[in-house]
């Protein structure tokens, strides 16, 4: 079996270094990919069913693939919405592993991160809900 032999990677760019430059495409693509997600939320409020959004992102740029899969949140979201009320945080993890939502490392950065960009309240007894339930309860 024969190994591929990786190619150097020339790490200078004209008069600067490439990891001086990788910065700013990182943010670039930080924001196509939550312009992708708003997009992708703002169908599915509207009303279009995961299939007939999957089937406006392949018209656009099939390459989106990565897109068209069910996120993490959404499920987040269907299942808080079902129990109509904050649920503790690790009952809320098992219950989204056992629905194969992915693995419980990434739901749980998932919570965690839409808690800190506010989708996401934090109750007391690490209770997770809504925001809006925090002003329906005041």
């Amino acid at each position: 079996m024969t190994r591929k032999k990786i190619p150097d990677l020339e790490l200078r760019l004209g008069n600067g270094t490439a990891a001086a430059r990788v910065g700013p495409i990182l943010l670039t693509l930080s924001k196509a990919l939550r312009e992708v997600e708003r997009c992708r939320t703002t169908l599915k409020a509207m009303g279009f069913s995961q299939k007939r959004w999957q089937e406006i992102v392949n018209e656009v740029n099939p390459e989106l693939r990565f897109v068209l899969r069910a996120q993490v949140m959404d499920l987040i979201l269907g299942y808080l919405k079902s129990a109509g009320k904050p649920v503790e945080r690790n009952r809320l993890v098992r219950a989204l592993y056992n629905q194969a939502a992915g693995p419980m490392q990434r739901i749980r950065q998932t919570i965690s991160a839409n808690l800190r960009t506010g989708n996401l309240t934090l109750y007391s007894g690490n209770k997770v809900g809504l925001p809006a339930w925090k002003n329906r309860a005041e």
